[in-house]
């Protein structure tokens, strides 16, 4: 199927893999001579149909499939729809609806106007319907292997609001285990106590002015520990569409627990500071907050040009020095990852410490394979798995343990296989 225009017609009786141009639309019939375009149209047509059928895709995967059947035709009916199911299904529950219409476009004929009911007695099963009974066996698609990130820039808003009465305790607890987890530091300023290093001349005189001048009591200052300043970076990508809610909550819980030393900012394709806003008391007024500022979310994943950007601005590089930096992210990066892992390095020697938590890691057969990742473990001081508010608890809790720990032992816990026949 090297030919474009072999994707928008129907197939012939007996064949699957040639698709002749026949269908045409009735309201503004294609023209034959230009099969570029009458391919281009028959797959917005498809995309068309698949919104109207009630499949929520996002416009940077759309973009992603043109751009993928633009350059590398698939070669039948089989690789086209895995190019389509890969590249815009995110939710299992819409597989049933996408096979109708799959179905109906590149199997049926492609209808202009409407695409067939479901029969009688069909759930929305997440069932396959299949590309064919024939078809080869697809290609595996495995946990992080980045198919669900995309390269494109997207200006729009979604409503971070999803409250969820079941996580109400998590939350609670989650404020109550913050204070505990974050690591103490000494202050700059010192004050009054009962034993220090410097002395207190200023309140040893005025104990000495209650005796006549005779130096009874000895008064000291001491520098008192306090929490260390807490920045948390926020992935808002269209791969973590689905757990975005929770790890903005998790922020949320962040700073409540200790407003005055944590920093929250969000990024995708572009770098967002959002700590006033999210410092409302009421988590769900704050994330619509959130939802006002964020112009990037669902959209698609350049986390090393959002952190050059924050490495770029003195006084956010001022916030992640001696501080606890935590990454929520997946680290799917599609473009090149040599600046990911740069800027992660540099962050690295910043702060306190380094703590990436992915969605992916909560899975036990999860392993960093990926370019990025995988260069980038080095540089973590820890890797765990959160996806949603107990998993966090529960990462949450072992920051003790992780911040007591050695430099750069993420390395130590996920070690990278080395790929079979090479040398050690």
């Amino acid at each position: 199927m090297s030919d474009p225009a072999a994707v928008a017609g129907s197939p012939s009786p007996g064949s699957e893999a040639v698709l002749p141009t026949a269908a045409v639309p009735a309201r503004e019939p294609y023209d034959d001579s230009e099969p570029g375009a009458l391919a281009a149209r028959h797959l917005w047509g498809f995309l068309s149909s698949l919104r109207a059928a009630g499949v929520t895709t996002a416009l940077p995967k759309q973009a992603d499939l043109l751009r993928i059947v633009g350059a590398s035709p698939p070669r039948d009916l089989t690789a086209l729809y895995w190019y389509a199911r890969i590249t815009l299904l995110h939710d299992i529950g819409e597989l049933a609806a996408f096979d109708r219409v799959f179905t109906a476009w590149f199997r049926q004929g492609g209808p202009p106007d409407a695409v067939p009911p479901p029969p009688a007695g069909e759930s929305e099963s997440p069932s396959p319907q299949g590309p064919g009974e024939d078809d080869p066996a697809p290609r595996e698609v495995l946990p992080g292997d980045g198919v669900e990130a995309s390269t494109l820039s997207t200006y729009g808003r979604r409503d971070f609001d999803a409250a969820d009465d079941r996580w109400r305790s998590v939350v609670r607890a989650l404020e109550a285990a913050w204070p505990a987890a974050l690591p103490p530091t000494p202050s700059r300023r010192r004050r009054p106590a009962r034993s220090g290093d410097r002395l207190d001349m200023r309140h040893t005189w005025r104990r000495a002015r209650r005796h006549d001048g005779e130096i009874i009591e000895l008064r000291l200052r001491a520098r008192p520990p306090r929490p260390r300043r807490l920045l948390i970076l926020v992935d808002v990508s269209g791969s973590l569409r689905r757990h975005t809610p929770d790890l903005l909550r998790l922020a949320h819980t962040a700073l409540r627990a200790a407003p005055a030393r944590t920093e929250v900012f969000t990024f995708g394709t572009r770098l967002t500071r959002i700590t006033s806003v999210l410092s409302h008391p009421h988590p769900g007024r704050a994330l619509r907050a959130v939802s006002e500022l964020v112009t990037d979310a669902d959209g698609g994943t350049a986390i090393g040009a959002a952190l050059h950007e924050f490495l770029g601005v003195p006084r956010f590089v001022a916030l992640a020095r001696g501080a606890l930096v935590i990454v929520l992210s997946d680290g799917l990066e599609r473009g090149d990852h040599v600046p990911m892992v740069r800027a992660t390095a540099r962050l690295s020697r910043l702060g306190h410490r380094l703590v990436w938590w992915s969605p992916l890691a909560c899975s036990p057969d999860y392993i960093p394979v990926t370019r990025a990742m995988a260069a980038q473990l080095p540089h973590l001081d820890h890797l765990g798995g959160v996806r949603d508010l107990p998993t966090a608890l529960a990462e949450v809790r072992r920051l003790p343990a992780v911040l007591s720990g050695p430099r750069g032992a993420a390395a130590r816990r996920w070690p990278i296989p080395r790929p079979t026949g090479t040398r050690p």
